[in-house]
């Protein structure tokens, strides 16, 4: 009788040691899936700067002064769709509280505009 407790522990040891190696291995597939880079523009460029300071420093006056000028660049034209699709992303996330998320998605931005 012991030893098919040992047999049934066994087994299930063996079961939380795969769903283990399976967790880690998605979460490696999913931090190293290969994302779409975000060309900004010029003026996009400059808000991204921008908003990273305001998230680090989590100053809610300057988030609300940078989205509207995001919008103001929008309606002129002034600025790709692209660039105001992934700067407001950022504002979202911010506005919403998030700002060590927002943060991140900025320096993903810049970086991305770096040539390698």
């Amino acid at each position: 009788m012991g030893n098919a407790k040992t047999n049934l522990d066994g087994k299930r040891s063996a079961w939380i040691k795969l769903g283990g190696a399976a967790i880690v291995v998605l979460g490696l597939l999913f931090y190293f899936y290969p994302r779409d880079k975000v060309e900004l523009d010029d003026q996009g460029y400059d808000a991204s700067v921008a908003l990273y300071r305001i998230c680090n420093q989590r100053d809610t006056e300057s988030l609300r002064s940078v989205a509207e000028q995001i919008a103001k660049w929008e309606s002129e034209g002034s600025i790709s769709e692209r660039s105001t699709e992934s700067l407001q992303e950022v504002v979202d996330l911010a506005n919403a509280g998030d700002w060590t998320q927002a943060g991140r998605e900025c320096r993903r931005m810049m970086e991305d505009q770096v040539q390698r």
